[in-house]
């Protein structure tokens, strides 16, 4: 058997496991979206949604309107902005509305960045329990019952919930929803699995006592992070983790519109992965890198392999292996995009499967760049440094 042939296995392989790995995703969120809601809990409880803010005064309006229509009684919901230093008219903006919304308030930050911010909110609230939304994110009118529903029959202490980013401008648009539909499809089935690997600060909720009882981020020095640093946190400590995955808790947030404000998103999302700790980021490392293996053994081919006995078999096995890389995700994303569906978020129908086969492999270009450069690359983030 030939070196050549070895690789060839060993390509076959790997897209093998990579294969069913993502299959099972896909399955495990099919079957819990398709399922249904939890049935509602009998209980109305005092809630506290938590903003943090920062020079938000375009987007948080709609996000205001939409929380002020949560199907929730409304003495029992409250909307605490915080506002981490803003210097355009957020503050003002929601003092504005406040003069006739009881539940909502704005708090001022002594700390700084975004972490401080959801720990000064938390501080403040009410309730038992603590709704995260990011400053630009929309959400249903549904959400805060869904969530307290998923509560009442569960008794989790962290609640993660799925994410969209929307945008349809262009190209760069495009990549990052594709991107976050496979994102979304990860972190909802290793969760559903009992394996959670990702969250998303934009949508999640927790129990106050319980994201006291783990310290909060008390000794955090990464200035993002905010969601899958809990999420650590809440694991190690043993507190029951919940997915919640129905379409009416559904966030969507929009996608960055220049490639400048693209690039330092991702160096900063990349930046806050060394400080997570586990396996896990290596075996996503080698994810990463495949199809750069893949990519190698196929330009390996020489003369002497195409005249060799074996090179069939060689062919066979290669084409595979780079079919089992790139089919499983397309089906993974479009099932994620049939679930965004059900609130009109899913991904235009041109193009389709051949758009996220497209986005895929421009994602594994770029992101090697990104991982490296975030070593020694700071951007800035609302202002500030990451």
């Amino acid at each position: 058997m030939s070196l050549y042939l070895l690789l060839c296995l060993a390509a076959f392989g790997g897209g093998l496991t990579h294969a069913l790995v993502l299959t099972g995703w896909k399955d495990t969120f099919a079957k819990a979206w398709r399922n249904g809601a939890d049935a509602a809990g009998e209980e109305t409880q005092q809630v506290s949604v938590v903003v943090p803010a920062r020079n938000a005064g375009e987007t948080l309006t709609p996000l205001l309107q939409d929380l002020h229509a949560q199907q929730w009684p409304k003495e029992m919901l409250e909307v605490l902005v915080v506002d981490d230093g803003s210097t355009d008219g957020t503050a003002a903006l929601v003092r504005s509305m406040a003069r006739t919304w009881p539940g909502l308030r704005l708090i001022g930050c002594p700390g700084e960045g975004k972490k401080a911010a959801i720990t000064q909110g938390v501080e403040e609230a009410h309730g038992e329990w603590v709704v995260l939304t990011d400053a630009d994110a929309r959400c249903g009118p549904e959400r805060v019952r869904r969530i307290m529903d998923c509560v009442a029959a569960g008794g989790p202490d962290l609640v993660l919930m799925p994410v969209a980013t929307v945008g349809q401008a262009g190209m760069l648009q495009a990549l990052q929803a594709e991107e976050q539909a496979a994102m979304m499809g990860m972190a909802a089935a290793t969760a559903l699995q009992g394996a959670p690997l990702l969250a998303n600060g934009a949508n999640m909720a927790f129990r106050k006592a319980a994201f006291r009882a783990v310290g909060g981020y008390s000794g955090d020095k990464w200035a993002s992070g905010d969601d899958v640093f809990l999420l650590r946190r809440m694991l190690k400590a043993g507190r029951a983790v919940h997915y919640l995955l129905q379409p009416e808790v559904l966030v969507s947030v929009e996608a960055e519109r220049g490639f400048r404000a693209f690039w330092r998103q991702r160096l900063r999302w990349a930046g806050k992965m060394r400080g997570v700790g586990g396996a896990w980021k290596w075996v996503a490392l080698a994810a990463l890198l495949w199809p750069w293996f893949l990519l190698f053994v196929t330009c390996a081919f020489s003369v002497r392999d195409r005249m060799a006995q074996n090179f069939g078999a060689s062919l066979m096995l290669l084409t595979a292996a780079w079919l089992l890389w790139l089919l499983p995700v397309t089906a993974l994303v479009r099932e994620v995009h049939r679930f965004q569906g059900a609130v009109g978020a899913a991904a235009p129908p041109h193009l389709g499967a051949l758009r996220c086969m497209l986005c895929y492999a421009a994602f594994h270009v770029y992101s090697p760049v990104i991982a490296a450069a975030s070593v020694v690359v700071r951007p800035k983030w609302k202002g500030r440094r990451v």
